[in-house]
């Protein structure tokens, strides 16, 4: 899991702005691939099949849509905007889950047998079901009054606080947090 805290905000933070210069995690197919791994969205066997399979490279394209669109209803969501998922969100979302076919399989586990989800990846927007399955997640699980974006008004980042007394305030204390306090030392120098 990256620096958002749950891996809905670690999609909206895959297009970032460091040091005034844009890093577009997204950029192509592999790079999709690579984020959807990254986040255990996707495991090796199912890195196997997507890759043999075909619309990487539109896969990403409409993740980088679907991440643009999602953007401002996540900001309304956690401001507690009423309404907010609206019914386009929600439909959009539903249609992306249904794509990826889910199934559960038995194998065989350690102690017997088990279940084991697996999902059809057979084409661009079944490779959006896993984001669109953790959009839902936040939306239907998550506490809005957690989720906020970095205080550094430089940062695009955004994150779920889950520290102890509820007052994080940056992406990352190494990062933004220590340019924050040393834009204050130069202030007071």
């Amino acid at each position: 899991m990256g620096l958002g805290g749950h891996p809905a905000l670690d999609f909206l933070n895959s297009r970032l702005v460091f040091h005034r210069e844009t890093i577009e995690l997204l950029g192509d197919g592999p790079a999709y691939l690579d984020w959807l791994e990254a986040e255990h969205l996707v495991d090796a066997d199912d890195r196997a099949a997507i890759e043999a399979g075909p619309g990487l490279d539109a896969a990403a394209r409409a993740a980088v849509e679907l991440r643009t669109s999602l953007r401002p209803v996540v900001a309304a969501w956690a401001a507690g905007a009423p309404g907010t998922p609206g019914d386009a969100t929600l439909a959009t979302l539903n249609g992306l889950v249904r794509a990826g076919r889910p199934w559960r399989e038995v194998v065989h586990a350690d102690d017997g047998l088990a279940f084991r989800s697996r999902r059809a990846w057979d084409g661009p927007e079944a490779l959006l079901a896993p984001v669109a399955e953790a959009v839902a997640d936040l939306f239907v699980h998550g506490d809005r009054a957690l989720v906020r974006p970095c205080d550094d008004t430089t940062c695009t980042l955004w994150f779920y606080d889950t520290t102890k007394s509820r007052r994080r305030r940056w992406c990352s204390m190494a990062i933004c947090g220590n340019r924050a306090k040393v834009r204050r030392h130069r202030m007071a120098t």
